[in-house]
């Protein structure tokens, strides 16, 4: 048997992390099967082989054709059966994808379909990109779901999953202390991609209210030509303003840092996203002993307080002049960001249905002792606790007998997230 992590690329970011995780698990384990990686790459960025193969990239950035004779030509050399752990293949980043699950379930091939993310929570280009095609939700006894929350493991439920062929899977999470630097001021990192569902306006909007000395960061920009334009808008109105921000220091063209410096170098990490398919962040920071600051996620919260997580310095909303700043389309966010450099007495902080002012929240925030909260309560997240659920759910996939296929209905998953 070989378990194979197929993913669209090996960039920086979560999936990426996630799949470096397990990758690493699986050569640590005395595992009676092989693994591979198969993406557009780079390579080196997992542990064990990689098998390269460009036209898994996302959407206009490969040429070639990506069917299913060109994926199963890659393997043809590794042990059988092969078990196919596909990342976000319902998401829509590539227009053939489904099409590519479609005939492997039809073939009997067995595979873990892992939802980091849905096209059906905000992404509509992604979901028109899938309605093209066949339908994207397979259901077959050689097809076991991976969802990461909850929120997600009810949805599928109630689109008609059967409780066997899916599970719920935190993302692995490694703890790995960082000592804290000596700067007196604040350093805030958005360990993130800065693209437009990443909420990046609430950071300026942020930076424009912390004490002076504070500075921001984000560690990488957005590597879709989508994304683009908002992301030069955002530079542009900060370098307006004067606030404190280093864009994609871990891409810095003159000098980049390496992610792990990125986070030594930061004293407070930053979540402003309004829509996560897990957040990273609300665990590697505790991983990482950092304190985290932002914006709190409802189903998100759910899943850490299921494991006794309470970050303290989470807000549920913050308010310019009484409106919810993360509701507003991008040009009122960018007049609420000038409302709000200019009269910062405006800006409140919704936490815990008490409200503060928004710069003293911020001062209070970035000055007080820090206290990590225990790397104990990452436990249940740990990558070989994560690897050995996988391991289990590839063998019960090696022993199924084939069977006939169904899709679950879209149309019912997009209606959970329209309500």
């Amino acid at each position: 048997m070989t378990h194979l992590f197929v993913h669209y690329h090996l960039r920086p970011g979560g999936v990426t992390r996630v799949i470096q995780q397990q990758t690493c698990a699986f050569a640590k384990m005395n595992l009676p099967f092989s693994f591979a990686t198969i993406s557009a790459g780079p390579e080196t960025s997992v542990t064990g082989e990689h098998r390269g193969l460009l036209a898994l990239d996302y959407a206009g950035s490969s040429p070639q054709d990506l069917n299913h004779a060109s994926l199963l030509a890659q393997v043809s050399d590794l042990p059988k059966p092969h078990i196919w752990h596909f990342h976000n293949p319902t998401l829509g980043c590539h227009p053939q994808m489904a099409r590519l699950i479609h005939e492997l379930a039809i073939t009997g091939e067995r595979m873990i379909l892992h939802i980091h993310d849905f096209a059906e929570d905000g992404r509509p280009q992604n979901l028109r990109r899938l309605s093209c095609g066949p339908p994207w939700f397979p259901v077959s006894s050689r097809i076991h779901y991976i969802v990461l929350t909850m929120r997600d493991h009810k949805l599928l439920r109630d689109a008609g999953l059967p409780e066997s062929q899916v599970s719920l899977l935190g993302n692995p999470v490694r703890p790995k202390p960082l000592p804290r630097p000596s700067s007196q001021n604040a350093r805030v990192l958005y360990p993130t991609r800065a693209i437009t569902r990443k909420n990046i306006g609430e950071m300026l909007l942020l930076a424009a209210l912390a004490p002076a000395g504070t500075r921001f960061a984000t560690s990488l920009g957005p590597d879709q030509s989508q994304y683009k334009d908002d992301y030069l808008d955002w530079q542009k109105l900060a370098t307006e303003l004067a606030l404190p921000i280093d864009w994609a220091i871990t891409e810095d063209t003159d000098a980049p840092v390496a992610f792990e410096e990125a986070i030594s170098q930061s004293t407070h990490l930053l979540s402003t996203s309004t829509q996560e398919g897990f957040g990273m962040a609300f665990l590697e920071a505790i991983a990482w002993s950092r304190p985290l600051m932002g914006r709190a996620i409802p189903h998100i919260q759910e899943n850490l307080q299921f494991h006794s997580i309470e970050h303290p310095h989470l807000y549920d909303r913050i308010e310019v002049n009484g409106i919810d700043f993360a509701t507003q389309p991008a040009d009122q966010q960018e007049a609420l960001i000038r409302l709000a450099h200019d009269h910062p007495h405006l800006v409140t902080v919704i936490q815990r249905g008490h409200e503060f002012p928004a710069c003293d929240w911020m001062a209070r925030v970035l000055s007080e002792p820090h206290h990590p909260l225990s790397l104990s309560l990452i436990s249940p997240f740990h990558p070989y606790l994560h690897a050995m659920t996988l391991a289990s759910i590839a063998a019960t996939l090696a022993h199924a007998p084939a069977g006939s296929i169904r899709h679950l209905d879209a149309s019912t998953i997009l209606r959970a997230f329209s309500a």
